[in-house]
């Protein structure tokens, strides 16, 4: 391989690690597709990591709402585009890992499988954490 190739495989793998997805990155795409999700930018707005897996990354948004009580999303995004959301999420993950959502001990909510796609909703004890989806809230019509 030529000098030339070399260079060209070393700038093919620094553009994917660049591009990677991490809090910060995923934080730009949810500013870009899903706005409505941060507020009106007058709240602490957080972004956590919790993983990747195949082409789907998970992370949690919390912001905090005017009585100073925490709003929790987890936001699913798949190939770079913010698919839907949790919500409201009462509790984050540890991680996610192979497809699967793992939750704390005595969280009161199993693991949850994401792939192939995520489940309409999660099971929570003693109600149920509802999934939607970016493109069924991005079309749906305003209210009257």
């Amino acid at each position: 391989m030529n000098a030339k190739g070399v260079l060209a495989g070393i700038c093919l793998f620094l553009s994917h690690a660049v591009f990677s997805m991490n809090a910060e990155f995923a934080h730009q795409l949810i500013i870009e597709q899903s706005p409505e999700l941060l507020g009106e930018g007058d709240q602490l707005v957080s972004v956590y990591y919790f993983g990747q897996s195949e082409s789907m990354t998970v992370v949690g948004l919390e912001r905090v709402s005017d009585d100073f009580l925490p709003i929790r999303w987890l936001v699913i995004i798949k190939n770079k585009s913010v698919l839907g959301w949790y919500y409201p999420s009462d509790e984050f993950p540890v991680r996610f890992d192979n497809g699967r959502l793992s939750f704390p001990k005595g969280s009161g909510i199993s693991d949850v499988n994401l792939l192939p796609l995520p489940p309409m909703v999660i099971d929570h004890t003693d109600h149920q954490i509802p999934f939607y989806s970016r493109r069924a809230f991005s079309e749906a019509s305003p209210p009257n």
